[in-house]
C-alpha cells in the first residue's frame, strides 16, 4: 500500500489538536512558580497578599499619596513611563513573585524617588504599597499593613490567588 500524504486541511486539524492538547501543560508551568510561592508560605508561617493584608482606608491614603508622590514617573495608571518601571501587570507581578513585603517597602523607600532617594516616610511607602496591591486585585482586610520590617517580612508577594 502506498503512503499517502494527508491533505492540507487534515495537518492543520493535526496541528490544531496538539496545540489544544499542549496549552493545559504551559499554563499548568506558568503557574507553578505561583503555586511554589503559596505552599513555601504556608510552610512557614507566613501570609501572602491574597491574605487581605491591608484595609480599604490605608489603600486611599497611599492612592493620595501616590498621585502625589508618584505618578509623574510611573503614571497615574501606574503603567511606568520612559525610564520608570511599570508598577502592575504581569512583568511586574512576576518579578516580585515569592518576595517579601519587606523586600519591596525597602526597594521603594531606599531608591524613589529617583532623584531624591530615601525621603519618604515608612508610612507613606507602605500606604503605597497598599495601593498598589489593591490596584492589582489584592483583597483588602480590616487591618491596616504596618511598616514594621518583622512583619513586612512575614508577608509574601504571590502573585496569582491560592
Amino acid at each position: 500500500m502506498k503512503y499517502r500524504r494527508p491533505t492540507r486541511d487534515a495537518r492543520r486539524v493535526i496541528g490544531l489538536l496538539g496545540a489544544l492538547m499542549v496549552m493545559p501543560l504551559w499554563a499548568a508551568l506558568a503557574t507553578a512558580p505561583s503555586i511554589a510561592a503559596h505552599a513555601n508560605a504556608r510552610r512557614a508561617g507566613e501570609r501572602t497578599t491574597w491574605d487581605s493584608v491591608f484595609s480599604a482606608a490605608q489603600a486611599g491614603r497611599g492612592e493620595t499619596a501616590y498621585k502625589q508622590l508618584c505618578a509623574r514617573c510611573h503614571m497615574e495608571t501606574l503603567a511606568g513611563g520612559d525610564e520608570a518601571g511599570e508598577l502592575t501587570g504581569s512583568a511586574f507581578m512576576s518579578s516580585w513573585n515569592g518576595q517579601s513585603l519587606a523586600d519591596l517597602h525597602e526597594r521603594v523607600r531606599s531608591t524613589m524617588p529617583t532623584d531624591t532617594p530615601g525621603v519618604y516616610t515608612a508610612q507613606q511607602v507602605t500606604d503605597v504599597i497598599a495601593y498598589m496591591l489593591r490596584y492589582n486585585g489584592f483583597p483588602p482586610g480590616s487591618i491596616d499593613l504596618t511598616h514594621a520590617n518583622d512583619a513586612l517580612k512575614s508577608i509574601r508577594f504571590v502573585s496569582t490567588p491560592p
